[in-house]
């Protein structure tokens, strides 16, 4: 093959792949959306589609049933969790305390909009086994690595490894908890004060290593 026609099909098999994952990032935008938008029982595949701007054949081509795109939609929803975690934990100007950069991040991913999704999502799969295969795994990999970022960032800070450990397990307690009573209990329980009183307990369990 002469050098042109190579360099032609280089960038032939570039442009469809560029295109690929274009069309692959748009699916899986509308699909993240359309859950938080309509929620689990409203969710359906051509209306992912429609929202996406593609074609219902271009959209089974990459996730051929309903259960395989709400578990890509999952593992995209995690991967961008795990960029934002990453981003705080490694720029000190969204504070120079690593306990508020921790609780910033945890608020960000347990009271987010996304997240009332998930737990929809869980819900419905324990009456869908097929979901439920791909569920568990996924999101026990998803926490392990996000709690690895704050594990090593409030270790390398100084606090003990086993005081670190219980106080990520304890706040995500408390922030499930308060999710669930603003999303679904008739309550209005004042999100600032609780994250502020959280903050103000965590010297009663982080503990500094000794040298």
């Amino acid at each position: 093959m002469a050098p042109v026609r190579r360099r032609s099909a280089r960038k032939a098999r570039r442009t469809q792949q560029e295109r690929r994952v274009k069309t692959r990032s748009a699916i899986l935008k509308a699909s993240l959306r359309l859950l938080v938008e309509q929620g689990y029982t409203k969710f359906s595949a051509s209306a992912v589609a429609r929202m996406a701007g593609v074609s219902r054949g271009a959209q089974e081509h990459y996730y051929r049933t309903r259960d395989d795109l709400i578990v890509a939609t999952l593992r995209y929803a995690m991967d961008e969790a795990l960029v934002y975690a990453l981003s705080i934990a490694r720029d000190p100007r969204h504070s120079t305390d690593p306990i508020v950069r921790f609780l910033a991040d945890s608020e960000h991913f347990f009271l987010n909009p996304r997240y009332r999704a998930f737990i929809e999502i869980m819900v419905a799969a324990r009456a869908e086994p097929r979901l439920l295969r791909h569920w568990v795994p996924l999101v026990r990999d998803a926490r392990r690595r996000l709690d690895k970022v704050w594990t090593d960032r409030l270790t390398a800070a100084g606090y003990k490894p086993a005081d670190v450990r219980r106080f990520i397990e304890l706040t995500h307690y408390v922030l499930r908890g308060l999710m669930l009573v603003e999303t679904w209990l008739p309550y209005k329980p004042n999100r600032r004060d609780v994250l502020r009183t959280w903050r103000s307990l965590a010297p009663a369990i982080l503990h500094r290593s000794s040298v």
